[in-house]
C-alpha cells in the first residue's frame, strides 16, 4: 500500500487547477501526484513540475483516489501550503485607486463546490475580490478549488469574523452594497449601478440573513418565468455579475456617444 500525506485542506485536484497553479503560484506547491499510465496532459504536467523543481511522485490509481477522498482529480493532485486569505485591509487597500471594482460577499454558502463555482464565474467577470464568514461558511478546501478549475489564483479571498460589519466597513470605504434577493428587489435590467459595488448572495433555501439584508443599501431580482424555481446561486451570480458588466460597457458607450464631437466636412 502507498502512503501519501496530505489533507482535503491543502490539496489541489484536477488537470486545469493544477496548470493554473503551476503558472500563477508555483510556490506553493510542495509536491504533486501523478497517477501510473495516466495521459498526454498529466504527463506533460509531471515534466513541467520537475523543471520546476517540484517533487513528482507517480503512484496507482487506488492511492490517488485516497488522496482526493473522492475530490474527482483527472490524474494528479497537489498537495500544497495552506491558502492564504486576503485581510480585508489589504483588499482596500488594492482597491484605493480601482474606479469601478465590484466585490462579491456571500452570507450562508456551505456548499463547497457552489463557492467553487462563485470563484470561478466571478473571475471570469473581473471582480475584484469575495468576502466570507468565518461560520455559516464553505472554506477554500480540495473540492471549491477544484471546482473554481485554476480562478481561485487570481481571486483574492477575505475571510472576516462579521460579515455585517464587513459591509459597514465597506460602505465607509465608499461602496454600495447590494442584495440579491429571489423577490422584491429591484428588476436586475433596470438598475443603475453604482461605481463601487459588493454583491452579496446568500444560501439558496434562505437567502440572505435579516441582518445582512438590513446592511444592504439596495436588492435586486432576476426576473424569471412566473412557473420557473429560483435559480442555483451559482447560476444567479453569473447572471448578475455579467449583466453589471454588460450594463456598465452600455452606460460607457451612450456616454461617449453622447459626448463626442460630431465630424464636421473639411474645409
Amino acid at each position: 500500500m502507498t502512503a501519501i500525506a496530505g489533507s482535503e485542506e491543502n490539496l489541489v485536484c484536477g488537470i486545469n487547477a493544477v496548470t493554473e497553479l503551476l503558472r500563477v503560484n508555483r510556490a506553493r506547491i510542495q509536491q504533486l501526484y501523478c497517477q501510473e499510465q495516466a495521459g498526454r496532459r498529466v504527463r506533460e504536467l509531471a515534466e513541467r513540475a520537475r523543471r520546476e523543481k517540484i517533487t513528482v511522485k507517480t503512484v496507482p490509481a487506488a492511492a490517488l483516489e485516497r488522496l482526493a477522498r473522492g475530490i474527482r482529480h483527472q490524474g494528479v493532485a497537489a498537495v500544497v501550503a495552506s491558502f492564504v486569505y486576503t485581510p480585508l485591509p489589504e483588499l482596500l487597500k488594492r482597491l484605493e485607486k480601482r474606479d469601478t471594482p465590484v466585490l462579491v460577499a456571500l452570507d450562508g454558502i456551505t456548499d463547497a463546490r457552489n463557492l467553487g463555482a462563485i470563484i470561478r464565474t466571478a473571475a471570469a467577470a473581473g471582480v475584484a475580490g469575495l468576502l466570507l464568514p468565518e461560520r455559516r461558511s464553505a472554506a477554500v478546501n480540495a473540492a471549491a478549488t477544484k471546482t473554481a478549475a485554476g480562478a481561485l489564483e487570481n481571486l483574492p479571498v477575505s475571510r472576516v469574523v462579521n460579515l455585517a460589519d464587513a459591509l459597514a466597513r465597506l460602505k465607509e470605504a465608499g461602496f454600495w452594497i447590494c442584495g440579491a434577493a429571489t423577490a422584491g428587489g429591484e428588476n436586475l435590467y433596470e438598475v443603475d449601478w453604482p461605481e463601487r459595488l459588493v454583491l452579496v448572495l446568500g444560501s439558496e433555501d434562505k437567502g440572505l440573513r435579516p441582518i445582512i439584508a438590513r446592511a444592504c443599501d439596495f436588492s435586486v431580482t432576476i426576473p424569471l418565468a412566473e412557473a420557473s424555481e429560483s435559480l442555483n446561486v451559482g447560476v444567479a451570480a453569473a447572471v448578475t455579475l455579467f449583466e453589471i458588466n454588460r450594463s456598465r460597457r452600455h452606460t460607457r458607450n451612450a456616454s461617449v456617444s453622447r459626448s463626442a464631437p460630431s465630424r464636421g466636412k473639411g474645409i
